[in-house]
């Protein structure tokens, strides 16, 4: 279909007077007297009408056209970003809710990692001291979010609030890794708790404070998959008893003997561990789909991206 296109255009561009070079008439080999070589005007490198501008417009819009494809087949992402303002009068903080226990990295993709950013009040100049919050934010112990006290001697510092006329923000990503030596670490499964205990005459207070005041501590759960129970393999049934018969003596007229027959039965039960896959099918069938939406997906862009391009060929005309 393409290929049909430019055949198509370049006749055109031949019926406008754009010479065609391969049918073009050429002198004979060795020339003649009245033979000449070839000077057509026309006979250029670009055809009639040509101008940079319309080359700059078809680049840009090809541009656009690419841009739009990897928009479009790139995998979306299923991180989350978090913006928690760090003031008294956040309604994160209140008592009555649970705004302040947030899941973190739920359901998200490989090497994909939720993140949060801090902000620390800032004030306008002129706005008294007793007006201004400053805190200092501390991860801690679950003992120590519970009752506001922090009995770490050195407690690990999240973000210090002391600036009060600057934009500061403190951003964390909740990765199990850090490029940082010492830096913090967030676990799958575990629990990660942040409080300030600071206090409007107090910034370094570790007893109480706005922890007990404004409920100001915050918890993050970093998610990870469910643990998995080791299965066991079946009891095998308790052995059944051996029975045994005997059989009288027979008397016979010169001697007596005892004659004994002793017959033995035993069974055994074998069992057999079976494991089911049920979810290997499932498995199956969403790669098939999820298969079949991409191919779909990157088809219509393909054709997209080509439709553009002719358009683009068509405005050069």
């Amino acid at each position: 279909m393409v290929l049909g296109y430019f055949k198509r255009l370049s006749h055109r561009a031949i019926g406008k007077g754009w010479p065609d070079p391969l049918n073009a008439k050429r002198p004979p080999l060795g020339g003649t007297a009245d033979s000449a070589p070839l000077q057509d005007p026309n006979m250029g490198l670009w055809p009639p009408g040509f101008s940079c501008t319309n080359v700059l417009r078809t680049v840009v819009v090809i541009l656009f056209s690419l841009q739009a494809f990897v928009l479009a087949t790139a995998a979306p992402s299923s991180a989350h970003f978090y913006t928690i303002h760090w003031n008294s009068s956040n309604p994160i903080f209140r008592i009555d809710n649970t705004d302040n226990i947030i899941d973190v990295n739920r359901d998200n993709l490989k090497f994909e990692y939720d993140q949060v950013n801090l902000i620390c009040p800032v004030y306008t100049p002129g706005t008294r001291d007793d007006e201004m919050e400053k805190y200092i934010i501390y991860n801690v112990s679950k003992d120590e979010y519970e009752t506001c006290r922090i009995t770490n001697p050195n407690p690990r510092i999240i973000a210090v609030c002391d600036k009060p006329y600057k934009l500061m923000y403190f951003t964390i990503t909740f990765r199990p890794f850090t490029p940082q030596p010492g830096g913090l670490e967030f676990l799958p499964g575990h629990d990660y708790y942040f409080i300030s205990t600071s206090t409007s005459d107090d910034l370094h207070r570790r007893i109480g404070g706005r922890c007990t005041t404004h409920n100001m501590k915050i918890v993050f759960k970093v998610w990870g998959p469910p643990a998995q129970t080791p299965t066991q393999p079946p009891t095998q049934p308790p052995p059944r008893p051996t029975w045994s018969s005997m059989t009288p003596p027979r008397p016979t007229p010169s001697t007596t003997t005892m004659t004994t027959s002793r017959s033995t039965v035993s069974t055994t039960k074998k069992s057999k561990a079976y494991n089911k896959h049920p979810n290997e099918v499932v498995k199956s069938e969403e790669l098939t789909l999820g298969g079949t939406s991409d191919a779909s997906v990157l088809l219509s862009n393909a054709i997209l991206i080509c439709v553009m391009v002719l358009r683009a060929l068509q405005s050069m005309r």
